[in-house]
Parts: structure tokens; C-alpha cells; sequence
């Protein structure tokens, strides 16, 4: 197994352990738990039994390799009207990044190891990541719902590989000591919205990383607690101890491609092609365009940008009704003079309720 580690180093991989297969038996009771209190994600696998058994993904499934990749950059300066991303967004999208390099891994173990069946795992399938990254030994549970690597901290993308050959349970770098989290409560303090409502829970509806990526409107009461965050939110991340010594990555896939805090402004109105162009290889192109314009309309309005008042005229005509409403919310929010102009004119025009209320709601507010 010396030449497959050596591989993986060679690729890239930060972390790489390898485990069986089995279920995971021992998660179905949080699994339960957390869908019992509303607290299961919607975007993932509803199925419990599917969720647990990595069979499920690959039937022939007998050992699972673990990896991760640390994407740790330097924390950027915001700049004057501007929106922040987390940190994860800054690059390529690490789907890509992880899965290119996890497929040529596994092509490797057809040739080398004989593999024959495999499934490469990012995020996307039913997998447990964290719960495959704990069982291989790499690093433990943290109280913001991450999981640590001693080195990297929670900075990690996780991925796996299903294989159909059984493989030593090897980990080169085995983490064996007590939870560092255990008198440390930062990161539950740090989160803008309670979502970290106790060490080790998480309702995720009201997480802002949850928010900024979900479809339609954020609720009222959590836009403001948004900030400048134009997608996701690193708070419980960045006042943690052992990230703030984790190293910086080498990985240039995951550094800025240029700017590292976007001006929002230009974003209230943006094109497809001009999404597509920008955004198109990072994390956040995959939920298009509106939500951007949406988040962007929220982080005018908390900056109370008078100089976007002009482009969120303009909103008010876009065809998606999220950004017309979350535009009317940001001019209520700026609450100029010529903003409540153009609420009162554009009042007379709308025919969707929910827009007309965030209008009036808007006109409304002080």
C-alpha cells in the first residue's frame, strides 16, 4: 500500500485512511433524531437506510478510501461595497477539483490494485462524509458540526472512494488523542442566526450557508443578520482556535480568480453569460443567477447603498419575484427619498402578492 498513499500525496491528497465498508449503523440514531426535530437537511437523501449503507451507492462495496483536501487561503480585505464569499467559494468549485483527482486515484487501483468497481463520492451521493472521515481515524467531530483534521483544521473538502476489493484498514496519520472542542464553545457564540443552538447541533434552515444557496425568500427577520455575506459564512470557522493555526494551502485551485469580496452592486442586474463567465467554475454557479441577485439586493440593503438605489429600479422589473421582492426590501432598507419614489410608482404596477407585501412592508419601515 506504500505506492497508493504515494499516489495520493502525488495528487494532492492532504489526508488519505482507508476503512471498510460496513453500515454505519451507529449514525442512524442521529439521523433519526435530527429528522424528528426538523432538522435534517432537504437537500440530501431523505432515506435513512440508503444514507447509512454505502452498498446503497455501490453494492459490491467492501473497503472505502477517506481523503481530504485542505483549502485554507489568506483571509481577504473586504472592499468598500462589497459582499463577502466563504472561503470554500473562493476558487474552482472543489467538486470538480476533488472528483478529477479521486478518478485518477481510483483508475490507479484498477491498474495497480485490482479494483475493478468503484464510485467516487463528493458531496453528491448519499455517503456520510463525515461519518467515513471519522471512521478512517482522521480527525474528530467539532462543535460547530465540522469535522477537524489535526493539521487543517475544519479548512477540508472530504471525498471518498467505494471499492469492491477488501484493502487493510491503513492510516498512516492515525488521530488518537481527546477532542481539543471540549472546553471551547467559540464557534456556538460566533454564529449570526443560532443555528449552532448547542455543541454538536444544528438547525441548518437557519444557518446562513443554508440561506444564501436556498431558492426563494429569506426570511424577514434573518436578512439582516446576513451582513455582508454574499454566499455562505465562515463566523464559526474563522474565531476557531485550531484554524486560526492551520496552515495555508497550496492547492492555487482554491485561491481567489481575482477579486476575493465582490462589489454587489454590479451583480442586482447581472446577465447569464455574465454569470455564467464569472461564476461558472466556482461553487456558487450551480444555483444561478437569481439567488446572487437576491443575497446581492440583501447586502445593498444592509449597507444601506444609496448609489444602488438606480439598479434596484431596475430589479423591480426583473422577471424572477424573489428579486423584484428582495429588491423592494433593499430600497426599504436604503430608504432614500428617491427609493420610496420608486416603491410607491412601482406599487401601482405589481400583481404578486408577495412582492406587493414586501413593498408595503418596505414603504411601511422607518
Amino acid at each position: 500500500m506504500e505506492q497508493f498513499f504515494a499516489e495520493a500525496e502525488q495528487l494532492g491528497l492532504d489526508a488519505v485512511a482507508v476503512t471498510h465498508a460496513e453500515k454505519f449503523t451507529e449514525c442512524l440514531w442521529h439521523l433519526e433524531k435530527i429528522k424528528s426535530e426538523g432538522h435534517y437537511p432537504d437537500f440530501t437523501e431523505q432515506d435513512l437506510q440508503i444514507r447509512i449503507d454505502p452498498k446503497a451507492v455501490l453494492p459490491s462495496a467492501k473497503t472505502i478510501i477517506s481523503t481530504a483536501i485542505a483549502y485554507k487561503t489568506e483571509l481577504p480585505k473586504l472592499s468598500p461595497q462589497s459582499g463577502l464569499l466563504s472561503r470554500y467559494a473562493w476558487g474552482i468549485d472543489y467538486h470538480r477539483v476533488l472528483t478529477h483527482k479521486l478518478e485518477t486515484l481510483a483508475e490507479w487501483m484498477q491498474k495497480n490494485l485490482g479494483v475493478k468497481n468503484y464510485a467516487v463520492c463528493v458531496d453528491t451521493k448519499p455517503t456520510l462524509d463525515r461519518a467515513i472521515f471519522l471512521r478512517a481515524g482522521l480527525g474528530w467531530r467539532g462543535k460547530n458540526c465540522c469535522v477537524f483534521h489535526p493539521q487543517f483544521g475544519s479548512w477540508i473538502f472530504l471525498g471518498s472512494i467505494l471499492v469492491d476489493v477488501e484493502l487493510p484498514q491503513i492510516n498512516p496519520h492515525p488521530f488518537s488523542s481527546a477532542s481539543p472542542c471540549d472546553k471551547c464553545d467559540l464557534c456556538i457564540q460566533a454564529c449570526p442566526t443560532g443555528a449552532l443552538f448547542a455543541p454538536y447541533r444544528i438547525n441548518p434552515y437557519i444557518c446562513i450557508s443554508y440561506l444564501t444557496q436556498m431558492k426563494g425568500f429569506i426570511p424577514v427577520e434573518l436578512r439582516a443578520k446576513i451582513g455582508v455575506k454574499l454566499w455562505g459564512c465562515d463566523n464559526c470557522q474563522q474565531v476557531c482556535p485550531i484554524n486560526k493555526q492551520a496552515p495555508s494551502c497550496s492547492h492555487l485551485e482554491f485561491a481567489p480568480k481575482d477579486e476575493q469580496s465582490i462589489p454587489v452592486i454590479p451583480l442586482l442586474n447581472i446577465s447569464n453569460r455574465e454569470f455564467k463567465h464569472r461564476f461558472g467554475d466556482t461553487p456558487m454557479g450551480w444555483r444561478g443567477r437569481s439567488v446572487i441577485q437576491r443575497n446581492a439586493a440583501i447586502v445593498c440593503g444592509n449597507l444601506q447603498l444609496g448609489e444602488a438605489v438606480s439598479e434596484l429600479k431596475t430589479s423591480l422589473e426583473d422577471p424572477k419575484r424573489v428579486v423584484r421582492g428582495t429588491a423592494a426590501w433593499a430600497l426599504g432598507k436604503i430608504g432614500t427619498k428617491k427609493a420610496r419614489e420608486i416603491l410607491a410608482d412601482h406599487k401601482t404596477k405589481e400583481t404578486d402578492l408577495q412582492v406587493l407585501a414586501e413593498i408595503e412592508s418596505a414603504l411601511t419601515s422607518q
